[in-house]
């Protein structure tokens, strides 16, 4: 009798670590999904759009639908583009998942990208020449 219910704890145990692992490879694979997902986009519209006249209304709907298309999971998502200007280049998403963890718990994770265009500057270097004027020999 005591075999049996050690035996039966220990499949609990068992059990028990299996669920919590997943749990926490479902988290990490999600929050890596979403991290790649939103970079992509961002980057992909910022370098399409940027200086293009089309307006931010229209490069936010872009982004949020692309991001919808992406992001393949059957759980709540939401999508909130902080800031799009492609005057200056600068656009910034915040995406939360609501989603079912393998043991039943309720987990949100949410990622915040912002993604600037840098512009270089180039200088241009000139040299000049100090030419003092010879002394006359006396």
């Amino acid at each position: 009798m005591k075999n049996i219910i050690l035996g039966i704890l220990g499949c609990m145990i068992a059990v028990y670590t299996i669920v919590s692992c997943l749990s926490i490879y479902s988290i990490s694979t999600r929050k890596n999904e979403m991290e790649n997902c939103i970079s992509q986009v961002l980057k992909y519209h910022l370098n399409r759009y940027y200086a293009t006249g089309v307006s931010d209304t229209e490069v936010e709907a872009f982004v949020r639908q692309e991001i919808r298309q992406q992001l393949h999971t059957a759980s709540r998502v939401s999508i909130d583009v902080k800031s799009c200007d492609m005057v200056s280049g600068v656009i910034s998403a915040r995406v939360t998942e609501d989603f079912v963890l393998p043991g039943g718990f309720h987990k949100s994770i949410a990622c915040d990208k912002t993604i600037l265009v840098e512009t270089e500057v180039i200088e241009e270097e000139t040299e000049t020449e100090e030419i003092w004027p010879q002394e006359e020999e006396v």
